[in-house]
This record gives C-alpha cells, sequence and structure tokens, in this order.
C-alpha cells in the first residue's frame, strides 16, 4: 500500500475532509553536515540547509476525531506535556534495552532468542 492510499485510508477512517491541497507547504533539510571541521572548535558542525515544498492540505476535521488522534499520540510517543496512561512507547524501549542486556550476559538466552527468531521467521514464510 503506497503513501497516498494509507493518507486516504486515515482521512476517511477519522471523517477528515480533505478541503484544498492546491497550496505548497515549504520544508528545510539538512544535508552535508560536516563534523570536527574546525581546529579551533570541534564542536562546531557545518551545516547547509536545503529548501522543497509539498503540498499543504487544508482539512475538516470534527474536534472529536481530533481529540482521539491527539490522546493516542500522547500514549504512543509520551508527550511529557501530558500523562499518557500507559507510556507505551517508553516500556517498549525499556524491555528491548533489558532484553539487549540479558541477551548479552547470558549466551544461553542469545541462543534461545535467535532460535526463537527463526522459528517466526519460518511461521511467517509458511514453512512450519
Amino acid at each position: 500500500m503506497n503513501d497516498k492510499e494509507v493518507l486516504r485510508q486515515f482521512c476517511h477512517k477519522h471523517a477528515i475532509k480533505v478541503l484544498d491541497t492546491n497550496k505548497r507547504a515549504s520544508k528545510y533539510h539538512k544535508v552535508n553536515l560536516q563534523y570536527f571541521t574546525n581546529p579551533e572548535d570541534y564542536n562546531w558542525i557545518k551545516e547547509e540547509l536545503v529548501r522543497d515544498t509539498e503540498p499543504l492540505y487544508t482539512v475538516e476535521i470534527a474536534e472529536s476525531d481530533l481529540e482521539r488522534i491527539a490522546t493516542f499520540e500522547s500514549q504512543v510517543f509520551n508527550n511529557l506535556k501530558q500523562n499518557g496512561h500507559f507510556n507505551m512507547f517508553e516500556m517498549l524501549m525499556k524491555q528491548k534495552e533489558h532484553e539487549k542486556i540479558l541477551k548479552e550476559k547470558y549466551p544461553a538466552v542469545k541462543k534461545a532468542y535467535e532460535q526463537y527468531s527463526l522459528m517466526l521467521k519460518m511461521a511467517e514464510s509458511g514453512e512450519l
């Protein structure tokens, strides 16, 4: 599924009506970053900004749908200005880090994880 189709389905799911796409929005991207090139100050970073544009959408969305999207983002990405109820992203990252430490500390855990990963891949491909 391409990005346009994902966007179309998202708008449909949340009852977002696209009113206009004829305007353009400016975006700036950092390119050609050069680190440690100034012998007088190695903290200095040379960067170039490239200007690009993309379509600017004018949309119409119900307040309840907008609130639901904002609440979901807060829960997943741990918006620090508000309390996400599960702090899912933070919890997943801590779990991944804990598993990494256990795999490094215990060779048997690493071997079991590799076998488990192989079994999952085989199941996904239909080889089991």
